[in-house]
């Protein structure tokens, strides 16, 4: 790095208040600088797509299908979806083949190479997105209300991150198991009434917490750049190092429709890496019998659902799916 450039870096760790004053702090350094230059180059990519979308999943199919059918029924001009996903028993990959086979003319499906090769395979995946923008979502979510993907694609996400799972209904952390107030809402240029904005740094738990992969809109080119600069080895590690950059994300607004347009349902956990998750205790090989006995979620009962918590476990009727 020439030292014209790191000097420029300290001018603008400075004026956003980020100042390092130790040699640990030499990592956010050179991570702020490469965040900076993904801002700075903008890489020309040509999409018909304002954003694409990346699904996580592992021995979920059941509730993978029912995503996917949500998104398919309630997302306005759809975007593309690619799910990378993982399965640990052949009984979990026929069922994922049957999911694949149901949308195969709608979204790609793009295997793991091997249970240690997450990491790469994302890399790989996010250089090939050609959108401006991407967001993430994981398998346990489902679309409860209508929206527009064009209604987030005009935000500068150098300024905001926008987000499906935030509204006014969220009083409540699921991870803490706390009651979370709403935070002071601002008014923005071009802000329509349905929408709201606030600043992720004024906020508490849910409301201060803009890198998120559960539906959180993000620069495909600075989130690729952030993915590169840190070791993980699964969704959930994933969004875990992805806090390093959270002091670079604070000072930017949040976006976000008055009612969630998503929900997160934790009724079970497919990951190991994080040991602390709360989650329900509705076992992801119960619901794989299910699928294999011809049961789907009945994700339509939902629609409108009115949840208090980005996650919460919700009761959902299983019935039979058509052929």
């Amino acid at each position: 790095m020439s030292n014209f450039f790191h000097s420029s870096i300290n001018f603008l760790l400075k004026r956003f208040g980020l100042v390092l004053q130790t040699s640990d702090d030499e990592w956010e350094r050179e991570a702020f600088a490469k965040l900076y230059e993904s801002r700075m180059i903008r890489v020309a990519k040509s999409s018909e797509y304002p954003a694409e979308g990346i699904v996580f999943s592992k021995d979920r199919a059941l509730q993978l299908h029912a995503l996917l059918c949500s998104y398919s029924e309630q997302v306005v001009s759809p975007v593309p979806l690619h799910i990378l996903y993982q399965t640990s028993t052949p009984a979990h990959q026929r069922a994922y083949e049957e999911v694949m086979e149901i949308f195969s003319d709608k979204f790609s499906f793009i295997k793991q190479l091997s249970k240690n090769s997450f990491r790469d395979d994302l890399i790989k995946l996010l250089d090939s997105v050609l959108a401006p923008q991407i967001f993430f979502l994981v398998d346990d979510i489902l679309f409860i209300d209508r929206f527009n993907v064009s209604d987030f694609a005009q935000f500068d996400t150098d300024k905001i991150v926008p987000s499906l799972r935030m509204g006014l209904n969220l009083t409540k952390c699921y991870p803490v198991q706390k009651e979370q107030p709403l935070p002071v809402f601002t008014s923005y240029p071009g802000g329509k009434e349905d929408k709201m904005f606030w600043k992720w740094d004024k906020g508490l738990y849910d409301w201060s917490y803009p890198l998120s992969v559960d539906g959180h809109f993000f620069s495909t080119q600075e989130i690729t750049a952030m993915t590169k600069l840190i070791r993980f080895s699964a969704p959930n590690t994933y969004e875990d190092q992805l806090q390093k950059f959270r002091r670079f994300f604070l000072i930017r607004r949040g976006a976000g429709y008055k009612k969630s347009k998503i929900v997160n349902i934790p009724c079970n956990k497919v990951q190991k890496e994080m040991g602390k998750n709360i989650h329900g205790n509705t076992h992801q090989d119960y619901l794989l019998e299910q699928w294999l006995k011809g049961y789907q979620m009945n994700y339509q009962s939902l629609y409108g659902f009115a949840n208090t918590s980005a996650h919460q476990e919700i009761h959902f009727e299983l019935i039979k799916r058509d052929k």
